[in-house]
């Protein structure tokens, strides 16, 4: 799964991202920056669609907010494969997801038409919250765990079911001994870690009565 460019916020790019937003974590950051730099993101969306003929290759777009920037999205994605094709050069379009990173994918899930789901738990956190991530004295705010977040969880997991598209969370969240059993209670099958982790969550789900928590 290759996440698309996730420039902007407290990822700066020098020469990319603009610089002096009042507020860049509300501002134009992952696939809102692409989709203003189309000279860079086709360049990136040729590489993938040529590199998905060697293997299960997927696309995520970070920070989607809008049905639109998907089907801007798979426009640029159907106009290169096009273009590569009539040039003769091997490549194939792959499923295309999104990350569930702002309040509005999770509450209306359904409005967003993609191939998967992955809750991005860090900066759905801090929207949930009004709490930057990056501000230390808010750390309290930061619950991955809190019903409200909780909810958000249950309703795209639930989706997922109902629509038979996966749906996986990533994020510190996915790691977190005390927030994920109660994200696995809301609904969530499948989590991404950081390599040091894999044992330890591996551990803790093994351990966990869901039954124990209702």
């Amino acid at each position: 799964v290759i996440r698309t460019l996730d420039a902007g916020a407290d990822k700066p790019l020098p020469g990319l991202t603009i610089d002096g937003e009042s507020n860049p974590f509300l501002g134009v950051r992952g696939i809102r920056l692409s989709l203003a730099r189309p000279d860079i993101f086709r360049v990136q969306l040729r590489a993938l669609l040529r590199a998905a003929v060697h293997g299960d290759l997927r696309i995520m777009l970070p920070m989607v907010a809008a049905p639109e920037e998907i089907s801007a999205v798979s426009k640029l994605l159907d106009e290169e494969l096009q273009d590569l094709q009539q040039h003769g050069i091997a490549a194939r379009r792959p499923l295309l997801g999104i990350m569930i990173e702002v309040p509005v994918t999770a509450l209306a899930i359904d409005r967003f038409p993609a191939d998967f789901y992955s809750i991005g738990s860090n900066d759905l956190t801090q929207y949930v919250m009004a709490a930057a991530r990056d501000n230390r004295s808010l750390a309290y705010l930061l619950d991955p765990a809190h019903p409200a977040m909780l909810r958000l969880v249950e309703n795209v997991a639930r989706y997922g079911v109902g629509s038979g598209k996966s749906v996986s969370l990533c994020g510190e969240a996915g790691a977190d001994a005390r927030a994920l059993p109660h994200l696995l209670h809301a609904g969530l099958r499948s989590v991404s870690v950081a390599p040091a982790a894999v044992g330890r969550v591996k551990q803790l789900v093994a351990s966990l009565d869901l039954s124990a928590l209702s």
